[in-house]
């Protein structure tokens, strides 16, 4: 690790944010500096997702990945938001916009606090951190590499290593992260991790804002910090975190779109989705599950909006799809279904979601949230969320059961089922204050 690497690093995580930013402000615009401020975390995590969709698709064409063209695809992107921000008539933000000092603010300040103590913390992990995960060594970081060292997607590596139906997402982050330190350096590659860590957080709390009290958005936010299965993954350079986060801050913004029907928060959820179904391919299973039950929950005439984002996100997938059938890459799907192994894949899920071992008690809260909030709070919220989580849950059945060669165990080299179900865990934190906050209001108006 040296200086020269942290700064790159961070130059680059700045753009993404930059790229990120002005996406938002074309598609929405801000009226002041505080809004920016908020939203901040969500324009970093478009801006990484903007990037990545762009280069699977341009490397997938068979374009140069180097350091001159990183740049210059970040300024593009930034100046595609711009151009769309003054065609749509959107002026510069002013003034601060900060709220004055109150007990909900110092409760915001309070949890803004703990939680940057502990990704202090987080980040001296990072930055000293090995690389020592079986997936991250064994196929993750050397895609990575591959793209850095040959500049594009290699055939070899990328046909001959374990899990080659997997997008090329995360090892393109990668490859821009080594760009940006001047060299492979696999131990400041953590750091990297650290930044979408960092930016999830953020991200969740801006959207929050103003939908529910800070007094429960924070806890939340800690406590899914410090999971114990989380804890262990934050910092690990695998696709298992990013596209979960990607899936669920995606499904956060349709679920505030139900109540607004801002038509921004549909345009970064399709970008968020079109990352994710370009990191791993359950991202696909993922983003399909989002989309569905949106257009279940709203009213079908907002269905033709909802038509352009699955269409956005379904192109995003073609370039690598159509990469990997020319080099002969299996779509990694189950092929089959045995009925004699489904009552045990469900008991093993179920087992998986409720272990406080792995996920503490953020599953059994959000279960006790969502039936308050079936009862007394927001319905169709809870609509949107108990579906969303039973087609998560029921993806990760359909793999135990699709793939006969996995396991029925929780062990991780035999069954992906913990992964599939961090996704749910993840979906559950995160509603986990609008769920109460729901309740909270409607027995405040009684």
């Amino acid at each position: 690790m040296t200086v020269r690497s942290l700064a790159g690093l961070s130059a680059l995580n700045l753009a993404y944010a930059l790229v990120g930013l002005s996406i938002l402000w074309g598609a929405r615009g801000f009226r002041t500096w505080g809004a920016v401020l908020r939203l901040s975390g969500l324009g970093y995590l478009v801006g990484a997702a903007a990037f990545g969709v762009l280069w699977t698709a341009l490397l997938a064409a068979g374009l140069t990945f180097g350091g001159i063209e990183v740049t210059l695809s970040l300024v593009v992107l930034g100046a595609a938001g711009v151009v769309a921000g003054r065609l749509r008539g959107a002026d510069l933000p002013h003034g601060i916009g900060l709220a004055r000092a109150t007990p909900i603010v110092v409760v915001s300040a309070a949890g803004i606090a703990l939680a940057g103590l502990y990704l202090e913390a987080l980040f001296r992990t990072a930055r000293l951190q090995s690389l020592q995960a079986y997936d991250a060594w064994a196929f993750w970081v050397p895609k990575g590499k591959a793209i850095f060292f040959f500049h594009g997607l290699d055939e070899h590596v990328f046909t001959t290593t374990p899990n080659a139906p997997y997008p090329p997402l995360q090892p393109i982050l990668d490859a821009a992260a080594f760009h940006a330190m001047g060299g492979a350096d696999v131990v400041t590659l953590h750091v990297q991790f650290w930044f979408l860590v960092a930016g999830a957080v953020a991200a969740v709390a801006g959207l929050l804002h103003r939908h529910a009290p800070a007094w429960i958005v924070w806890p939340s936010l800690l406590l899914v910090l410090v999971v114990p299965r989380f804890q262990e993954r934050l910092l690990v350079p695998q696709a298992d975190m990013l596209v979960d986060v990607l899936v669920v801050v995606a499904a956060l913004l349709l679920a505030l779109w139900l109540r607004d029907r801002a038509g921004w928060r549909l345009a970064a959820a399709a970008v968020l989705l079109a990352g994710a179904v370009n990191t791993k391919r359950e991202g696909i299973l993922f983003a399909a599950a989002v989309l569905a039950v949106a257009f279940v929950v709203s009213r079908p005439r907002y269905w033709p909006r909802l038509a352009v984002a699955s269409l956005v996100v379904g192109l995003a997938v073609l370039p690598w799809r159509i990469w990997a059938a020319q080099h002969d890459i299996p779509s990694g799907a189950p092929s089959s279904f045995n009925g004699d192994r489904l009552a045990d894949a469900i008991q093993l899920s179920f087992e998986v979601l409720y272990s406080t071992a792995r996920w503490s008690v953020v599953p059994l809260v959000a279960t006790i949230a969502f039936a308050a909030a079936a009862v007394w709070g927001d319905r169709r919220l809870a609509a949107y969320i108990g579906l969303l989580a039973f087609l998560l849950f029921a993806g990760g059945v359909w793999s135990t059961v699709g793939f006969e060669e996995l396991t029925l165990t929780a062990d991780e080299s035999g069954n992906p089922i913990v992964r599939y179900t961090g996704s749910i865990v993840l979906l559950g934190a995160v509603a986990l204050p609008l769920l109460l906050s729901s309740v909270w209001r409607r027995g405040e108006g009684t």
